[in-house]
């Protein structure tokens, strides 16, 4: 594909843009990330996976005689991964957890997690070729939802599966994760779960709303006034 005439997803943009971070701050990735993202928003459950031993991970599945190490599961005995993590670097060389994540998602698509005033831009999508209608930003995914719209991403690393997503809409962000990449052991799209987990999310906002609306036609006023 030539410049200009399409788009299509590739880790080699964000290993460049991470080169670039380090050379312009001075500093490691990671350290920056840690003291402009993780420290100030409390994500204390992410990591660097710059190692082939990374504390508290669970163990992966990635399918028998997968190419990534050959073996179903992706930790040793020893504690060692098959293969070595670090080779994501900032595309996408990150441990964490769901909270995690559905906190930092929050944070970012309401704008605390950088200058407000860039969200337009960010959300400012091409097509992509992720799905029917499914666009791609800077560094998000934007889906239209039963739900309505959502800003997300989706993670890979052999044996483990991610994905995060903001619904504006609900106000409400959702991540899954799950310790297997082996094809087609969740079923469905894990994209999936997350639209599912959003209408829950909105049914229970509309059953509350009309809860409280019962509640305010049926109480009282000062000194047991009725209301009308």
């Amino acid at each position: 594909m030539a410049g200009g005439e399409g788009w299509d997803y590739s880790d080699t943009n964000y290993i460049v843009l991470g080169m670039i971070v380090e050379r312009v701050t001075g500093r490691r990735y990671y350290d920056e990330v840690k003291r402009r993202l993780l420290g100030p928003l409390k994500l204390r459950r992410t990591f660097p996976s710059d190692s082939r031993r990374i504390p508290g991970l669970a163990q992966g599945y990635a399918g028998a005689d997968n190419p990534f190490g050959g073996t179903d599961a992706m930790i040793a005995r020893d504690g060692r991964f098959a293969i070595n993590p670090q080779f994501e670097w900032t595309g996408g060389g990150i441990a964490s957890t769901a909270e995690d994540l559905a906190r930092w998602a929050r944070a970012l698509y309401e704008g605390r997690a950088f200058d407000r005033a860039l969200m337009p831009q960010v959300l400012d999508g091409v097509a992509a070729k992720l799905g029917p209608g499914v666009k791609y930003g800077l560094g998000v995914i934007i889906r239209e939802t039963e739900a309505g719209p959502a800003y997300g991403h989706s993670g890979f690393f052999p044996g483990y599966l991610t994905e995060m997503a903001y619904f504006p809409d609900l106000r409400a962000a959702v991540a899954v994760q799950v310790n297997t990449s082996a094809p087609r052991s969740t079923g469905k799209p894990l994209s999936r779960f997350l639209t599912d987990f959003a209408a829950i999310i909105r049914e229970e906002s509309r059953q509350d709303t009309k809860s409280s609306a019962g509640s305010l036609r049926r109480g009282t006023g000062p000194a047991g006034t009725p209301l009308r």
